[in-house]
């Protein structure tokens, strides 16, 4: 007996035809690994170049012997002995170090043609007519212009310093007169304070040619500002 139930085998034993949902289906998605973008190789490059310059201009060269605040001794071995100041020189080379030494070198020495040198310099010992008085006034306003330095030309400016306090700039330049072989006085916080305060007016950068106009003035050996001049007594009757 012949059955009629239809049957879901396709005649002459062919295999069957897949769904139509299946055949609309695409490939398996793979992993792909996109390209960096080109913005981003860039970016990391200057954070990278700028990363270097910052650590290069405050790591005072990795040397052990550049100021460490938390390494500053304390007299009487105890915790209750007074503090010891820490040497002006150790902070002035440690300040050098991350404000001056790009342009004048850790050397002292400058750069030929560009930035002058203070190894020897009468800018930083004194000289015929340079004083300290010219030296500080430099430090807190600048200088710009041809200045001659140890019978060359420089033709460049430097920035004005006034934000340092009178302590830092002390430091400064009393570590670039005793290092390199200089051997000039030390400049005080209290010299520096009261140069401050009779230039406080001045707002441009210094010129050699202004500078040499001003009257030599030395720190005294003791290390004490200059007294200030005595009022005039008035006319008698």
């Amino acid at each position: 007996m012949t059955s009629h139930t239809p049957s879901n085998e396709p005649p002459n034993g062919e295999s069957p035809a897949p769904n139509a949902p299946v055949l609309r289906e695409g490939p398996e998605p793979s992993e792909k690994r996109a390209p960096v973008p080109f913005w981003l190789i860039i970016l990391a490059a200057v954070i990278i170049f700028w990363a270097g310059i910052q650590l290069a201009l405050n790591s005072g060269g990795f040397r052990a012997d550049v100021y460490n605040p938390s390494l500053v001794s304390w007299s009487g071995g105890g915790s209750g002995g007074p503090a010891v100041a820490p040497d002006p020189k150790v902070i002035g080379k440690r300040l050098f170090s991350q404000n001056c030494a790009v342009c004048h070198q850790g050397s002292g020495m400058g750069v030929a043609g560009q930035f002058p040198p203070l190894v020897a310099s009468e800018w930083v010992v004194g000289g015929a007519w340079v004083a300290d008085n010219h030296l500080v006034k430099i430090l807190l306003a600048g200088m710009q212009g041809p200045v001659q330095v140890k019978g060359n030309t420089y033709n460049n400016a430097m920035p004005p310093w006034a934000q340092l306090k009178d302590e830092q700039i002390a430091a400064i330049l009393t570590y670039i007169r005793s290092e390199w072989g200089n051997a000039a006085a030390p400049i005080t916080a209290d010299y520096v304070k009261t140069i401050r305060a009779a230039s406080a007016d001045r707002k441009d950068p210094w010129t050699q040619k202004e500078l040499k106009a001003i009257p030599a003035e030395t720190i005294p050996a003791g290390g004490a500002a200059p007294a200030a001049p005595a009022p005039a007594a008035p006319p008698a009757a």
